[in-house]
């Protein structure tokens, strides 16, 4: 009987060991490495968290073949935007991104809707929170990801976030109509 027991216990610790989600650090200096899908291409892009402080979020950005530069999200774009930036980077500069709008950190804002209503604004639509299926199941490193997956009313458009309040971060957008589809691939 014990050995029945021994057995079980352990079946029960690998089986919660194995499903345990992972959660990347996000702070200063941390690098998201991301796929984007525009026009029919695939292409490896490179986000950085450069300067975080209170009010103020510097994300840096590389894509291969095209430049780099830097977006500048100030207190306003993180307490309440409620869209997504989607204009094409322009290399070499600095830009800040306007008030109602920010790139890659969802706004606390939208990060308070999805905690109490399960659903929050993005971009002039509403996303649902879903339960995703074995093949939504967002992974890195083989291994899933805690994150929330959202999906539009009429399905076409999901995003994945980190379940992380300090950064809630755009984990992957896909159907997005109005910019590229990313997908995140690794993070340093």
């Amino acid at each position: 009987m014990k050995k029945i027991m021994l057995a079980v216990c352990l079946l029960v610790a690998l089986s919660s060991w194995a499903q345990e989600k992972v959660s990347p650090s996000i702070k200063q200096g941390t690098k998201l490495n991301y796929s984007a899908y525009v026009n029919g291409q695939n292409f490896p892009c490179v986000f950085s968290f450069d300067s975080v402080n209170t009010g103020y979020l510097k994300v840096g950005w590389t894509v291969e073949g095209y430049g780099s530069g830097a977006w500048i999200m100030k207190s306003k774009s993180l307490e309440s935007a409620l869209k997504g930036f989607w204009g094409q980077p322009t290399p070499g500069s600095q830009e800040e991104v306007p008030d109602d709008q920010s790139i890659l950190v969802f706004s606390k804002a939208q990060w308070g809707m999805l905690q109490k209503d399960k659903a929050m604004s993005f971009d002039q639509q509403t996303f649902a929170l879903k339960a995703p299926t074995e093949q939504q199941q967002l992974k890195l490193a083989g291994k899933p990801v805690d994150a929330f997956l959202l999906e539009n009313s009429n399905g076409t458009t999901r995003i994945w976030i980190l379940n992380n309040a300090a950064f809630p971060v755009l984990l992957k957008i896909e159907g997005n109509t109005l910019g590229a589809d990313l997908t995140i691939n690794s993070v340093e």
